[in-house]
């Protein structure tokens, strides 16, 4: 009918978020989760980048429009060239600083080993999300532990209710067994069945869960943020 597969004047055209705690760190010294003024200081960045946004989308026809990057990749290779080529970002990468397991958090996220509590980290970052159209989320990763129905359901509700959050995941770990198949809650060197050490763990990375064993080892460096952070579960908002 000579309609174009993909029109790309119908199209959005997404600018990703990485990095926002290692700018505002590089800036003032402190992350974001670390004082009032830093996070509001990511704030008004994340506003003006919205705000650009909307002028270029203006200027020349194009729908523009803020998105928190997935970055599996990106988040690490970027990390990387920094400190090559600027060795003080050593000062704000996360990981390690020899740049194997050295990343930048990703989008606007406090960082993943931030000292915070969950209920805190949703509501601040919740405020970023109507500035980012194209998606926006918050991880609870809950590690081994198993929050019961009620909590989770508390928790949502009172997310929906009282945050701007635009989507909420609650995301434990698992240890898979390649020998007897037992599935355990939370990352484990042995299979608590048979005592196999031929096991693998599964968890959230980014939107989705994989094989730990297929992780690049920036997003392996984050998992072990991840393990010093606090994201103890509670329903209190």
């Amino acid at each position: 009918d000579g309609r174009p597969y993909v029109n790309l004047d119908e199209g959005t055209y997404l600018i990703g978020l990485i990095g926002l705690n290692e700018a505002v760190q590089h800036i003032t010294g402190k992350q974001l989760h670390e004082s009032e003024d830093i996070f509001k200081l990511g704030l008004k960045i994340v506003s003006f980048m919205s705000l650009k946004c909307r002028e270029y989308g203006e200027k020349f026809n194009l729908k523009l429009s803020l998105e928190e990057s997935p970055a599996e990749s990106a988040a690490g290779r970027l990390a990387k060239i920094d400190l090559q080529e600027f060795p003080d970002s050593k000062k704000v990468v996360k990981g390690n600083s020899n740049g194997e397991e050295s990343y930048y958090t990703n989008s606007i996220h406090f960082a993943a080993s931030a000292s915070v509590d969950l209920i805190t980290r949703i509501i601040k970052q919740s405020k970023f999300h109507p500035l980012i159209k194209s998606g926006a989320i918050i991880h609870a990763f809950v590690g081994e532990n198993r929050p019961s129905p009620e909590s989770i359901y508390n928790l949502v509700k009172k997310v929906w209710e009282h945050t701007q959050c635009s989507q909420l995941t609650i995301s434990p770990e698992f240890t898979i067994c390649n020998v007897c198949n037992e599935v355990s809650r939370g990352l484990q060197e042995n299979c608590i069945g048979c005592g196999s050490e031929d096991v693998y763990g599964v968890t959230r990375i980014v939107g989705y869960y994989s094989k730990i064993t297929n992780w690049n080892k920036n997003k392996i460096g984050e998992l072990k943020d991840r393990h010093s952070g606090n994201y103890k579960f509670k329903s209190k908002i």
